[in-house]
């Protein structure tokens, strides 16, 4: 501003003529600095246009990915889908465990978005939740509900349910030694009838024990009687049960339950969903 009136004062005009110049310069300068902190705004506002829609594609994009993984995964084993509660629970359990089943493997590799929109459109009320401890949780409270029934009764589930345990990481792979209607029917039977009755001096762990020669048949037995006890256990201990739809493998179209890693899946299923989710 000084060397401005320093130029208009070489040129001897007048003070009014120097200040009208001054306020003129004054004026330009802030027009010129409105015009660019509204083209600044304006153009802020157009890249805030701009990644809002890149991140509305990225998010549409996404979507349809996963809407895609999940329904290629249910097609793809629609035959078996009365199955896909016992790939969450394989998930929940160690999604990092080599299952035989191909299908448990397939649904481990998943992400839990994809996990939990299978779930979804098979219209099951059962999520993908990563727990501390799976294993452990379901065991404590199978172990919870049967002393509480029968205080007096044989522990089935001891060294940290080591025959229940067993099922899965020794026995897998292998079929089930009892696949006849007559063994789960005959269990059931007694389970039902002691849960029934509340009796706390009834002891129908330790008669299926002797009935089975649990102490000298195969440990492969053992490991399904114990597998199978705790699974019914767990639905008879439940007084009142909840409206969720959590599915019934092996209940649902014929799909099969085979292996003992079948069988453990369906326990712990039955376990989590009866006496873990109600809490």
């Amino acid at each position: 501003m000084d060397e401005i009136s320093a130029f208009v004062n070489s040129l001897g005009l007048s003070s009014i003529t120097s200040e009208a110049i001054q306020v003129f310069c004054a004026v330009t300068s802030l027009v010129v600095a409105v015009v660019i902190g509204v083209l600044q705004v304006w153009q802020n506002v157009k890249m805030g246009r701009f990644e809002r829609r890149q991140d509305e594609r990225d998010e549409q994009r996404h979507a349809a990915e996963v809407k895609a993984q999940a329904i290629s995964f249910v097609s793809k084993y629609y035959s078996d889908r009365g199955l896909i509660p016992l790939c969450a629970i394989a998930a929940m359990y160690d999604s990092l465990f080599y299952y035989t089943r191909e299908m448990y493997r397939e649904f481990c590799c998943c992400t839990e978005e994809v996990q939990n929109r299978i779930l979804e459109y098979c219209e099951l009320d059962l999520r993908i939740s990563l727990r501390e401890d799976f294993y452990h949780e379901c065991l404590e409270a199978i172990e919870s509900a049967l002393k509480e029934r029968f205080p007096n009764d044989d522990d089935l589930l001891y060294e940290n349910g080591k025959y229940l345990f067993r099922s899965l990481r020794i026995y897998g792979s292998e079929a089930m030694p009892y696949t006849e209607f007559e063994y789960d029917n005959h269990l059931t039977d007694i389970l039902a009838s002691a849960f029934r009755f509340a009796d706390t001096t009834a002891t129908p762990l330790a008669d299926l024990k002797v009935e089975y020669g649990f102490e000298i048949c195969p440990e492969i037995e053992a490991c399904q009687l114990v597998t199978t006890i705790a699974r019914y256990s767990a639905i008879y201990a439940v007084i009142e049960k909840n409206d969720a739809s959590y599915g019934s493998p092996g209940g649902y179209d014929d799909e099969k339950i085979s292996t003992m890693e079948d069988l453990f899946l369906l326990a712990m299923f039955d376990i989590y969903t009866n006496l873990v989710l109600k809490d």
